[in-house]
């Protein structure tokens, strides 16, 4: 009987003590943080010519010094984006989660990861 009641008591407390930690987690999750962004741009290209965009909020900031400032949830990711003063220019990075202070990288290079994307499709598709 006293092992039933104890059992009981141990579960209520661990429900209550969870439901506690998953209502913090989503707590610390919506709140809003500076972000510091740094641009490292390794393409031969201006620093104008990128914006960074935050996701799922859809706001954008510029580059000044290399720099941006975003006031953004701690759930957002941001990317580099193509800036919308060079219409003729497409760029768009993988999104990343934000951090207090946060760098994105331009890399307009061909990548390792794209070499592999299109030797992967040449060996799927050549004729036998």
């Amino acid at each position: 009987m006293w092992f039933k009641i104890v059992l009981s008591l141990f579960l209520v407390v661990a429900v209550f003590f969870a439901i506690n930690k998953v209502s913090y987690f989503n707590k610390k999750q919506n709140e809003i943080i500076k972000v510091h962004i740094s641009l490292i741009n390794k393409c031969e290209l201006y620093d104008k010519a990128f914006m960074v965009k935050a996701l799922p909020s859809g706001k954008i900031s510029s580059f000044e010094d290399s720099k941006a400032f975003m006031f953004l949830k701690r759930s957002s990711k941001i990317m580099l984006i193509a800036s919308k003063e060079f219409p003729g220019f497409h760029y768009s990075s993988v999104p990343v989660k934000v951090n207090y202070k946060t760098e994105l990288i331009a890399d307009c290079s061909n990548s390792d990861r794209l070499d592999n994307i299109f030797d992967s499709l040449n060996e799927q598709f050549k004729n036998n």
